[in-house]
């Protein structure tokens, strides 16, 4: 969505200010905010800026690359514990099966 950059910058980052800018949101209402645009943009610069479902300003959606990479990094997140859990306990339930066969073998001994 486009909108128009005002004067009056409040804080800057990297080359970025933050400063107000107004909007025309989908139901025709002329909505202001505050927005991260770059610091040389002269007042009524138009600039794109995102909103939500309530026509609040958002963050820029991830694109495919950005969101498949965090998903991988999720699943390896949750899968990693998972595996090292399961493998502690089959390793726990191998040394129990072990012992336990140790025992039945003293018992019975070699025939």
């Amino acid at each position: 969505m486009s909108a128009a950059a005002a004067g009056g910058a409040a804080w800057s980052t990297r080359g970025q200010v933050q400063g107000p800018v107004r909007w025309t949101a989908p139901d025709g209402t002329s909505r202001t905010g505050q927005a991260l645009i770059h610091g040389d943009l002269k007042a009524g610069a138009r600039v794109t800026v995102w909103q939500d479902d309530q026509s609040r300003l958002t963050t820029e959606p991830t694109d495919r690359t950005e969101a498949a990479a965090e998903a991988g990094l999720f699943g390896f997140a949750v899968a990693a514990p998972t595996f090292g859990v399961g493998g502690l306990v089959r390793w726990q339930l191998d040394r129990r099966r072990t012992a336990q066969w140790d025992r039945e073998w003293n018992l019975v001994g070699r025939r």
